[in-house]
C-alpha cells in the first residue's frame, strides 16, 4: 500500500512538472513590435502628388479574422515617400514568430492627383470605398523578433487615363515584411535625365521607379527576395529600354548600391 502511494504521488509530481514545464515553455515566448510602413513607387512624369484618402487598415494573421490598427482616417501624398522613404503608420504588438498575412486598405472619396501646372484631378476608386483593397503579405524569413511590414504602393501603374480625361485609380499594390529583403541603388547618368527603372526576374516580374533629378538622378528598387535580377531602364521622352546591369544576384539581406550608371 505504502509503495503504490508512493507511485501514484510520484506520478502525481511529474504531471506538475510536465504542466509546469509547459507553462514555462509558453510563457518564454515573448511580444514582438510589428510596424506598418506606407511607401510609393513614383508616379509618371506630369503628376506633381497623388493624395489617397485613407479611411482603414486592417490586418490578419490567418485570412479569416481580422484586426483594426489604430490609425484614425488620414490623407496621404504618395509622391513624398519613394525611392527608399516610407511612413510609420502603426504599430501593434504580436507573439514572437508570428506574420501578418494579409493588409486590407479601405478609402474614402477625397482621392485626387494634382498635375505640374497645379490643376487637381479627382481619382475614382467604387472597389477601395465598397469592400476595401485586400493583399497578401509577402516573406521568406524566419521571424524571432519584431519586423517591419511594407505596403508598397505603385502610383505609377495605379493611375488609368480614361479616354475622356479623366483618371481612375485602380491600386496596384504589394506588400512584404522587410526582414530578409535587399535593395538595389544608383544614381542614373546623365543626371538631368528622369528615366523609369525597373528590375526583370526569369518570371518577367516587375518592380519599378522612377530616378529622381532633384537628387543626382537617384533611384532605389527594395523589396527584393534572393534571386537574379536584369536592370533596366526606359527613356521617358522615346520608351526606349536600355539594359544597365544583368544578372545581379541578390542574396537576401545583402543590398547592392551601384554608385553611378551609365546608359547613355
Amino acid at each position: 500500500m505504502c509503495m503504490k502511494t508512493n507511485f501514484i504521488s510520484f506520478i502525481c509530481v511529474l504531471a506538475a512538472f510536465g504542466l509546469y514545464s509547459c507553462d514555462s515553455d509558453n510563457s518564454d515566448k515573448g511580444t514582438a513590435t510589428v510596424g506598418f510602413y506606407l511607401t510609393d513607387a513614383p508616379a509618371t512624369e506630369g503628376v506633381k502628388s497623388v493624395n489617397i484618402d485613407v479611411q482603414s487598415i486592417t490586418y490578419s494573421l490567418d485570412g479569416e479574422k481580422w484586426e483594426s490598427l489604430n490609425v484614425e482616417p488620414f490623407e496621404i501624398d504618395l509622391l513624398k515617400f519613394s525611392n527608399g522613404k516610407d511612413s510609420l503608420l502603426s504599430n501593434i504588438q504580436l507573439e514572437e514568430g508570428v506574420k501578418v498575412q494579409q493588409i486590407r486598405l479601405t478609402l474614402g472619396d477625397n482621392n485626387y492627383l494634382v498635375l505640374e501646372d497645379g490643376t487637381s484631378v479627382e481619382l475614382k476608386t467604387p472597389s477601395a470605398q465598397q469592400s476595401g483593397l485586400k493583399f497578401n503579405v509577402h516573406s521568406v524569413a524566419e521571424l524571432t523578433s519584431g519586423y517591419k511590414t511594407v505596403i508598397d504602393f505603385d502610383a505609377a501603374r495605379s493611375i488609368v487615363k480614361q479616354g475622356n480625361g479623366t483618371y481612375s485609380l485602380k491600386p496596384v499594390i504589394r506588400a512584404y515584411i522587410e526582414a530578409n529583403t535587399s535593395f538595389i541603388s544608383g544614381y542614373i547618368v546623365p543626371a538631368n535625365e528622369m528615366m523609369r527603372v525597373f528590375t526583370v526576374t526569369s518570371q518577367g516580374d516587375t518592380i519599378s521607379t522612377l530616378s529622381d533629378t532633384t537628387q543626382n538622378n537617384f533611384f532605389m528598387l527594395h523589396g527584393l527576395f534572393s534571386g537574379s535580377y536584369d536592370l533596366k531602364a526606359q527613356d521617358l521622352a522615346t520608351n526606349e529600354i536600355l539594359t544597365i546591369r544583368s544578372g545581379l544576384n541578390l542574396i537576401g539581406g545583402t543590398d547592392m548600391p551601384l554608385g553611378e550608371v551609365s546608359v547613355e
